[in-house]
């Protein structure tokens, strides 16, 4: 796996490495089982200090997201195998929650999907839970155009409105929220996390710019911002080549100009400058969407 280290923005290179791990495991780049570098293998890479790395991975070990094998290093956590004298229906289920969790579902909601295909329901009106505004404008645009019932976008404070009233509402969240949502909702109130799509989801159908080409990424959501440039240099691009605009700025359809390429959002996307290169990557997988629809009744 391919770090993109920055030493002179705001957020602290232990959040970088730790971030970049995650968006690895949720878009399968990293999977179940997969061994991480060592601290100093890592450190000695990226010229960075072993206490930063080690720090990055106490925070994910502590998160659950990695698991430490004494003696051989930090590995991608994965289910832990069926107990040996479990019954033959405890041995398929936990196989069942072993492939989710490789998949990145959490046990939680494969209850969930298993509660909606033993005792199927169709949801009226979808709430998308998401905190920074400009991602939650991002989501509801590319949710938008696959389903036909009513979508909001609410706010993390605003949960405690959000219940099951009998109207059907079906609260969804990417990964990284969703964990700390769970415990807000009720029982009720059925949570779907939003699985994100894949490097080689968003690239595989793209042509690689030419080499030294500027290319300019462009959103009002600096997560947005930030995972594309990891993408984009996980699959080599040159990060010297990689210019960020912030679509919140007056002047961005100038600055995105300058370079070759655009590659922005779905919202940012269709703002672009006419005569502009633009390639659009998307957050949510093919596969979210398809179980919205499917809940949806689209």
């Amino acid at each position: 796996m391919k770090f993109w280290i920055t030493k002179t923005g705001t957020l602290p290179i232990r959040e970088q490495l730790a971030r970049q791990v995650m968006l690895a495991i949720l878009s399968e780049d990293l999977t179940a089982g997969q061994k991480l570098p060592s601290i100093r293998a890592l450190a000695r890479r990226y010229h960075i200090h072993s206490n930063t790395v080690s720090a990055a991975y106490h925070d994910l070990l502590d998160r659950g997201w990695l698991e430490l094998r004494r003696g051989s290093g930090l590995y991608v956590r994965s289910m832990p195998t069926s107990p040996g004298e479990a019954g033959e229906l405890d041995v398929m289920l936990a196989d069942l929650l072993r492939a989710a969790r490789m998949k990145g579902y959490d046990p939680e909601a494969v209850l969930q999907r298993l509660e909606h295909l033993i005792l199927p329901r169709e949801f009226s009106r979808i709430a998308i839970v998401e905190p920074d505004p400009a991602m939650r404008e991002i989501l509801l645009a590319e949710i938008g155009e696959s389903l036909r019932i009513p979508i909001e976008g609410i706010a993390p404070a605003a949960i405690s409105g959000v219940t099951d009233d009998g109207g059907g509402c079906l609260v969804a969240a990417l990964p990284t929220r969703a964990m700390s949502l769970r415990g807000r909702l009720p029982r009720s109130t059925p949570l779907l996390t939003l699985r994100l799509r894949s490097v080689r989801g968003s690239l595989e159908t793209q042509t690689r710019p030419a080499a030294n080409a500027i290319v300019s990424i462009v959103s009002r959501s600096a997560e947005f911002r930030f995972w594309a440039r990891a993408m984009l240099i996980a699959v080599g691009l040159d990060a010297e080549c990689l210019c960020e605009v912030d679509a919140n700025n007056p002047d961005w359809q100038e600055r995105a100009r300058a370079g070759a390429l655009v590659v922005g959002d779905v919202v940012a996307a269709g703002a672009a400058p006419a005569g502009c290169e633009v390639r659009v990557f998307r957050v949510i997988a093919d596969s979210s969407l398809a179980e919205l629809r499917q809940m949806a009744g689209s």
